[in-house]
């Protein structure tokens, strides 16, 4: 699958506090489930305009309008997305190897080998159907083993994040935390792709997994305030994110301007997320932010398969040219779509007695630890 598509940033499984809760620990909860749902959101949006929409229709009605949802959020996407995963894997961190190995390391990595897996079959399918060009199975499996080049690479990252904090877990946090914004500010300047995206990204987990603290203090205090001083809260945070973004965005420059706008981001995320992440009509967001792992691994395939409907049915892509409103929700009808899918899926895997696409199997998770 990644002949065709771009490698792009995209939670693990086991991402949750271990252990009792503290009074607020349901808010937590919710702010965290808000968060990481509009994180996945944003970022299947991203994978479906670069994997499928401007393949047909790049320059047309509508697609100004997702490119700019896209850039006016790149800071925010994973920076997030991470800080959420940090935050969540922050007392794994501080407890013993073989206590937090299976859910932040073998779980991972068993699906990062799965999935790549089946990436790999059903290139070869595709293949044989005359779809793409032929594959290299083993190739393309040690390739990806190396540097991962599919949109698999969150575990990936995940991984790694979870590896060097605990590491480094007895190094005092703000050394971690501005070794690490030096080594994002530089690194960036000089490498791309994947190793751009670890770069930018790592700071942020590295924060919240080594000073939950910090989060947790902003977080209740945000929930604290009255009405208004949190609505004046939310739109300055806004602001500022908006103001660094529209700058990073004039200038094309990252030697730190993406990683500040990016924290401004992070700010703004927090605050809304605390404010409103609890309420009803926030609650399909929370559950998407509950069931990010299936959405990260299952919707790159309804985008590949949309692409081999509308290449093998010319006809279907003009008519949705022709209609001018049609062109213009398409891509917002195939997210909500791309989200029902995916999670879906999982729903239905779990019926099937299939969970072990979406988790490591039971006597796995007995051999690897509690």
């Amino acid at each position: 699958m990644t002949a065709e598509a771009p490698a792009s940033p995209a939670t693990a499984a086991g991402d949750a506090h271990a252990g009792a809760r503290p009074a607020g620990a349901r808010e937590r909860a919710a702010w965290a489930d808000f968060a990481r749902g509009v994180s996945v959101v944003l970022v299947v949006l991203m994978h479906l305009y670069f994997l499928h929409y401007t393949w047909f229709f790049r320059g047309e009605d509508g697609a100004a309008v997702v490119k700019s949802v896209l850039d006016f959020t790149s800071p925010l996407r994973m920076p997030l997305f991470f800080l959420v995963s940090g935050f969540l894997a922050s007392r794994a961190v501080e407890r013993s190897w073989g206590s937090s190995l299976h859910g932040r390391i073998v779980q991972p990595v068993y699906l990062f080998v799965l999935w790549l897996g089946v990436n790999i079959a059903i290139d070869v399918w595709r293949a044989a159907l005359g779809v793409r060009g032929e594959v290299s199975p083993w190739e393309y499996f040690t390739d990806n083993l190396l540097w991962p080049q599919t949109t698999l690479w969150y575990l990936y990252a995940l991984v790694l994040f979870f590896t060097v904090t605990r590491l480094t877990r007895d190094v005092p946090a703000p050394v971690v935390v501005i070794v690490g914004t030096m080594v994002s500010i530089i690194g960036t300047t000089f490498v791309d792709g994947l190793a751009q995206n670890l770069l930018r990204s790592f700071v942020f987990y590295a924060l919240a997994s080594r000073a939950p603290q910090v989060i947790d203090w902003i977080v209740a205090s945000v929930a604290a305030l009255r009405a208004w001083p949190a609505l004046l809260l939310v739109l300055g945070a806004g602001a500022g994110y908006a103001a660094l973004t529209a700058l990073y965005l004039e200038l094309w420059v990252d030697f730190g301007l993406y990683l500040l706008a990016g924290a401004a981001g992070v700010l703004f995320g927090l605050v809304l997320s605390a404010r409103i992440g609890g309420h009803i009509l926030v609650a399909p967001v929370r559950y998407l932010g509950r069931h990010t792992l299936p959405i990260f691994l299952v919707h790159p395939f309804v985008f590949i398969a949309a692409n081999d409907i509308l290449a093998e049915n010319p006809d279907l892509a003009d008519a949705i040219l022709d209609d001018q409103t049609l062109l213009i929700a398409y891509p917002w009808l195939l997210l909500l779509i791309t989200l029902g899918l995916s999670v879906g899926l999982e729903a239905l895997a779990e019926l099937l007695g299939l969970r072990a696409l979406f988790s490591l199997p039971r006597w796995k998770q007995r051999a690897s630890g509690p």
